[in-house]
């Protein structure tokens, strides 16, 4: 089963930053899992919420702000104060530090950022691109059908399998909770991988294996390793 660090190893460092990527490598994560958004100027950022005001010191949308007035927030010190300082990255940065290193998996996040994104990164197999935007996911995949496609889905059901299947994409993802063994046979019967999300407990892990999953995102990625 793939260990996934779900925006790095997000349970001991900043998600998606530079600290918690470099976590996850150390924990020998297979993949980072990260998510992508667009500045009011047009720059592919790395950032979760819709809102700052979680996970910064700032507040509002995040395409409400240019990627200099992003530059500006702190995104460590809500986390903890050893994290005090640290930036949000692009996702040229991200890259540029990590794709060598690691495979990465890019969640679209911002429906915006599914054409930009897929016109600006390189074709490789070391990179997937999902999301939970139905419409957004095939976007992208119109304008670049050589890459791996993942619907994150809260529901799994055959209807769900026969959906991506028909769409041509390579994974169903869906929460860990939803996972049987019997959607699993179902779906690589009809050729997609399995990627699960939702992770909260070990006993979730456990069910997993049980159940032949191809992979999971995780913030714990030292439960996988």
């Amino acid at each position: 089963m793939r260990n996934i660090a779900h925006r790095g190893a997000s349970a001991y460092a900043p998600e998606n930053t530079a600290s918690a990527f470099d976590l996850a490598i150390s924990m020998q994560a297979d993949a980072i899992e990260t998510d992508v958004q667009c500045t009011r100027d047009g720059y592919l950022i790395l950032f979760h919420d819709t809102l700052l005001d979680r996970s910064s010191d700032g507040s509002g949308p995040v395409t409400d702000m240019t990627l200099e007035q992003i530059r500006q927030l702190d995104i460590g010190l809500w986390f903890d104060k050893r994290f005090t300082g640290a930036r949000i990255l692009t996702l040229q940065e991200a890259l540029v530090g990590y794709l060598d290193r690691i495979p990465i998996v890019l969640e679209i996040k911002d429906s915006n950022a599914a054409g930009p994104m897929m016109d600006m990164i390189p074709v490789s197999e070391r990179l997937e691109v999902t999301s939970f935007d139905w419409d957004a996911l095939i976007l992208a995949r119109s304008l670049a059908p050589t890459f791996r496609f993942g619907f994150l889905t809260p529901q799994f059901d055959e209807a769900e399998i026969d959906r991506c299947v028909a769409a041509n994409l390579q994974q169903i993802c869906p929460h860990a909770d939803s996972v049987t063994q019997d959607l699993v046979v179902a779906a690589h019967r009809r050729g997609l991988d399995v990627r699960a999300w939702g992770i909260s407990t070990r006993q979730q892990i456990d069910r997993l294996r049980a159940a032949n999953v191809d992979g999971t995102t995780c913030n714990w990625p030292d439960w996988l390793s």
